[in-house]
């Protein structure tokens, strides 16, 4: 059965232990919908298992990616704008893809919200466009409805789901969520962008507030007692292009999940948005009159 894959140079194999079979089965589930297939999304090869008894263990076998994650590869990268724009617009393709009734070709397709989307959970590939992986804790609209207390990452969870006020009944509140975790991950590449003037050492969405790995009370604190969010300093307002993301993540991380834009609409402004700052002026200014 490696046949099929002896194409590849490398692949990446994700083990799980024999006590967590049942997580290697949901994510083999997921990446076994034919339809989750995306330029943006890990290509899955196969699954098996391997040993026996309490030595037993679970592999999910994909394609590689060398350079590595989207947090470590900002932490040894600065983005010029064109570079900021294809990252930008390969992740929100990505999560617009799962979100989504609909392959690209039309086809009806089953909804996937991703649920744990942060910036360890996005590898980098050759071309430096993002590729969303780690689908342990996606929900199909047909799945059952999950717990969500205590899943997650603290530092990149919605205000919702600290304040545990999500509709388990609608995949829409888990799309939400999605939503406010890339707007700080759009935060994080921006935070890394040439053109906002100075830059600074990587820092983690809220780094300056918290420690490297926060509990969920202490992001409570932060964004839901103080209404913190990342700081979007005014020099980094000057550029046109990254004005108007910027204007976008703010919409994206609102405290109210109704409020936030959906995957397709940020998909939407990105792509339009392009490497050419005239084209960004045009674009901003027929949004402002739209909002008017």
């Amino acid at each position: 059965q490696w046949d099929f894959i002896s194409i590849y140079e490398t692949v990446a194999v994700k083990i799980f232990p024999c006590e967590e079979f049942t997580s290697w089965k949901s994510e083999r589930k997921i990446f076994s919908d034919a339809d989750l297939k995306h330029e943006s999304v890990l290509q899955f090869l196969t699954a098996e298992d391997r040993g026996r008894g309490i030595e037993k263990q679970y592999w999910l076998i994909t394609a590689y990616h060398g350079m590595g994650n989207l947090q470590d590869y900002l932490t040894n990268h600065i983005l010029t704008w064109t570079e900021m724009h294809m990252m930008a617009g390969s992740l929100v393709n990505g999560i617009a893809h799962l979100h989504s009734d609909y392959t690209a070709c039309g086809t009806p397709k089953i909804p996937i919200a991703h649920r744990d989307i942060k910036s360890t959970n996005i590898l980098v590939n050759n071309e430096r466009e993002c590729v969303l992986c780690d689908f342990g804790l996606a929900l199909r609209a047909l799945g059952r409805p999950p717990d969500v207390k205590g899943v997650g990452t603290a530092r990149y969870m919605a205000p919702e789901v600290l304040e545990s006020r999500v509709n388990l009944e609608d995949l829409e509140s888990f799309k939400q969520m999605d939503i406010y975790s890339m707007a700080l991950v759009l935060w994080e590449m921006a935070s890394r962008c040439e053109v906002i003037g100075e830059v600074k050492g990587y820092e983690s969405p809220f780094g300056s507030k918290v420690r490297d790995h926060p509990c969920v009370e202490s992001m409570r604190d932060i964004v839901l007692r103080d209404r913190g969010r990342p700081e979007i300093p005014s020099t980094w307002l000057l550029h046109k292009g990254m004005h108007f993301l910027c204007d976008t993540i703010i919409e994206c991380w609102d405290h109210d999940p109704e409020a936030r834009l959906t995957a397709h609409c940020v998909a939407e402004r990105v792509n339009l948005m392009g490497s050419n700052e005239n084209c960004v002026a045009e674009l901003q200014s027929s949004y402002i009159v739209t909002q008017g």
